[in-house]
């Protein structure tokens, strides 16, 4: 015999206090699967019933998860012979123009990863962006809602932005690297603390002894620090007076008027940096190693740390999906920061102390 109802509020099962469907049901005193139909409208549920459930609902202040909505408007579409439906996800972007960020090969690899992996879970991922004057935050918050969209992908902001100037309290949001400090939202990104220890200690096992970090301190800031700390604490397995002193202007530009005095007063034989652009090094004495935090391709040219971009954006994908699955949209007061670890990628840059480079010359 089916419960009747009381009239009171239960306790949400969610455990962050929302209120799910199992609660919808407790007050309308039916089973989850009838509520589940009858807030499709089902013909199998009466209207009477399809009313009682509807004002639990009401009372309840339950809304329904905007990712199961348009998977079954998918599915809808798919019995209807429309089999290439898939529900979509924002890749927002804040470059100035639009397109710039494409200029940039992570991002470009961040962005083809991400790509493929929703394909993968049944979704499909759209292009936005905040860059274009077209496009004022409000407009494209009521584009993505009016066309279903409430997961956003969020890029990397563009030079020294922290700020995402995005409302995302009606959206589920996952930030790609470090950069987003404003809102609050859960990231993921390569491992730069790890990445440096690592580069130093390849450096150890290639016999360099006199190991220096170049690093813009604005691109230090933007990355919480976390190249210069790991690279602070690798360099404590060497004896205080062989520990170099980084070498950290404000930006990358001012980084080859200090580079040769600083190799030669501190006697450097491998140099960790951090630059996009290479060849800002190349003016460094042949035989000092150059080992890149970042590197971009697996030619063999610049030894260093090559960040796994491919599982940077799948796992970004899964943790979006895991969020609009959960509904949990909006700002968070404790995002979570996911790492992924990269590997060591041998290059002439790097042939050993007392050898000349062959690379960035």
């Amino acid at each position: 015999m089916a419960a009747k109802s009381t009239g009171r509020r239960t306790a949400p099962a969610d455990a962050n206090g929302r209120v799910s469907m199992r609660d919808v049901a407790a007050l309308a005193g039916i089973s989850r699967s009838a509520v589940s139909l009858a807030l499709q409208s089902h013909p199998s549920i009466p209207p009477a019933t399809r009313d009682r459930v509807l004002a639990a609902a009401r009372r309840l202040g339950y809304q329904k998860n905007p990712l199961v909505a348009a998977l079954m408007s998918v599915r809808r579409s798919r019995a209807k012979g429309a089999a290439a439906a898939r529900a979509s996800l924002a890749f927002l972007t804040s470059h100035v123009p639009p397109d710039s960020w494409r200029q940039a090969g992570p991002l470009r690899r961040f962005h083809a990863s991400a790509q493929s992996h929703a394909t993968e879970l049944g979704f499909s991922l759209e292009e936005f962006s905040l860059g274009d004057p077209a496009m004022r935050p409000e407009r494209l918050a009521t584009l993505l809602r009016a066309r279903g969209i409430h997961g956003l992908l969020v890029a990397p902001l563009s030079g020294e932005e922290t700020r995402l100037e995005f409302d995302i309290t009606n959206f589920a949001a996952v930030g790609l690297g470090m950069s987003v400090k404003e809102p609050g939202i859960d990231r993921v990104s390569d491992d730069h603390f790890h990445g440096a220890q690592l580069a130093f200690e390849r450096c150890l096992a290639l016999g360099y002894r006199r190991i220096g970090l170049a690093l813009p301190a604005n691109i230090s800031r933007r990355l919480e620090n976390r190249w210069w700390s790991g690279f602070l604490v690798a360099q404590q397995q060497l004896p205080p007076r062989a520990r170099i002193p980084v070498l950290m202007p404000e930006t990358r530009d001012e980084i080859p008027a200090q580079l040769n005095a600083w190799i030669a007063r501190y006697r450097v034989d491998a140099i960790v940096f951090s630059l996009r652009h290479e060849e800002k090094l190349s003016g460094a004495p042949p035989e000092v190693g150059l080992v890149s935090l970042s590197v971009h391709d697996t030619t063999g040219k610049v030894a260093g740390i090559l960040q796994n971009e491919r599982q940077v954006g799948e796992d970004a994908i899964e943790l979006l999906v895991a969020k609009l699955h959960r509904w949990n949209a909006g700002a968070t007061t404790a995002p979570r920061l996911h790492l992924v670890r990269g590997d060591w990628s041998a290059g002439l840059s790097a042939p050993g102390p007392g050898k000349h480079r062959r690379a960035l010359i």
